[in-house]
């Protein structure tokens, strides 16, 4: 005999409204988590492109301190820089040494400006541009240049590309709010797509052109860009502090220094010719010294003949004697003005004479000193900026 027992309340099972209640907060939570997956796999995929960026921008930049120039784009996903290739290709990965493969895709810029002044803004040409100001013969500061290639001469090429007009047929990223506008040219540039995506905008063509690193994605547009300005560069690359001591501090001393030196040497022969004035004034004295002294001896015979001739005639030819004794004492004071002068001028001879002298050492010694400034801004030059 079978007696079954009622069931209690906790023993009871879902219940219809219970199990669909139970399915759709299953959904929800499926569908949260898919979402979120999404979303997961998304911030990673745009973290992984916004490292690869910094990483292509960290090597490119470490290429120009060691090489001195920029690298030139590569012509095909082999990774290797092709520097006939123009201003703008693939990103060189191989050449820069970075070694995640998906960097192949990315689209490289680099201004190539062999036309701007100053023997041109080709950043991508390492040239001496370089010529610091040297003073030659005549005191003449000439710029001049060493033969010298390192970071200076790129420093160089970015200064000449800062004073250049803006032209479209090179490097150049467009307006934010207007796309197809020209904003200001670059250094370099490094754009990459959106996973899965082609890409769009300027980065699509083959000019050499880039979006602005600041517009949004929207329809048909999702690609990631990094651009570095000439300023920038300059900055990175702290050309300000090394130009200012390798092209004006060093090169500026040793002009001031060569200057100085010319000038001595000047000085010099214009000491000689007051030298030699000094001379001719102590000779030019004495000459005068002994005409007075004859004068004097002249007028004095005057005066004893006129006294002769004042006994003679009864003193008729008194007056003469007068006359005379005027010009005796006349005479005399020539004499004595005639010594003032010659002792006056003996004195300026000795002056001219310490001057003459004392002016050699100096030139000796800026002689040297020229010298060794201009080594020192030689060996800055040399030296470049690391």
């Amino acid at each position: 005999m079978n007696h079954s027992l009622p069931l209690t309340r906790n023993q009871r099972g879902f219940s219809l409204v219970e199990l669909a209640i139970a399915l759709v907060a299953m959904g929800l939570v499926t569908l949260l988590l898919v979402q979120f997956m999404q979303m997961a796999t998304h911030e990673r995929r745009e973290t992984a492109g916004r490292d690869l960026l910094k990483r292509a921008d960290d090597a490119v930049l470490a290429f120009a301190m060691v090489n001195s120039r920029l690298p030139c784009p590569a012509s095909n996903t082999n990774g290797l820089e092709d520097c006939g290739a123009g201003q703008v290709g693939l990103l060189p990965y191989r050449t820069l040494g970075l070694p995640d493969a998906s960097a192949r895709l990315m689209r490289y810029g680099v201004l190539r400006r062999p036309t701007a002044p100053d023997q041109g803004a080709d950043l991508a040409t390492l040239i001496d541009r370089f010529a610091p100001m040297r003073v030659f013969g005549g005191g003449v500061a000439t710029e001049y240049p060493l033969g010298n290639r390192n970071g200076l001469d790129l420093c160089w090429a970015l200064r000449s590309a800062q004073a250049a007009p803006v032209d479209a047929r090179f490097l150049h990223v467009t307006r934010t709010d207007s796309p197809s506008t020209i904003d200001d040219h670059v250094a370099y540039a490094v754009a990459l797509p959106a996973p899965g995506e082609r890409f769009g905008g300027q980065q699509a063509g083959t000019a050499p052109a880039f979006d602005s690193p600041r517009r949004g994605s929207g329809l048909g547009y999702s690609d990631r860009v990094l651009a570095v300005g000439l300023d920038q560069l300059w900055t990175r690359m702290r050309c300000g502090d090394n130009l200012s001591a390798a092209a004006h501090a060093h090169f500026n001393a040793a002009a001031a220094v060569a200057v100085t030196h010319a000038a001595l040497v000047d000085y010099k022969s214009q000491l000689e010719i007051a030298k030699k004035l000094a001379e001719a004034n102590v000779a030019n004295g004495a000459a005068a010294v002994l005409g007075a002294t004859g004068g004097t001896a002249s007028a004095a015979g005057g005066v004893a003949d006129t006294v002769s001739e004042g006994l003679a005639s009864t003193g008729v030819a008194s007056f003469r004697v007068a006359l005379g004794a005027v010009a005796t004492a006349a005479a005399v004071a020539v004499t004595v003005t005639a010594a003032a002068l010659v002792a006056t001028a003996a004195i300026s001879l000795d002056s001219a004479n310490d001057a003459f002298n004392d002016v050699d050492p100096l030139i000796t010694r800026s002689a040297a000193l020229e010298t060794a400034v201009l080594e020192h801004a030689e060996a800055a030059d040399a030296a470049g900026i690391y």
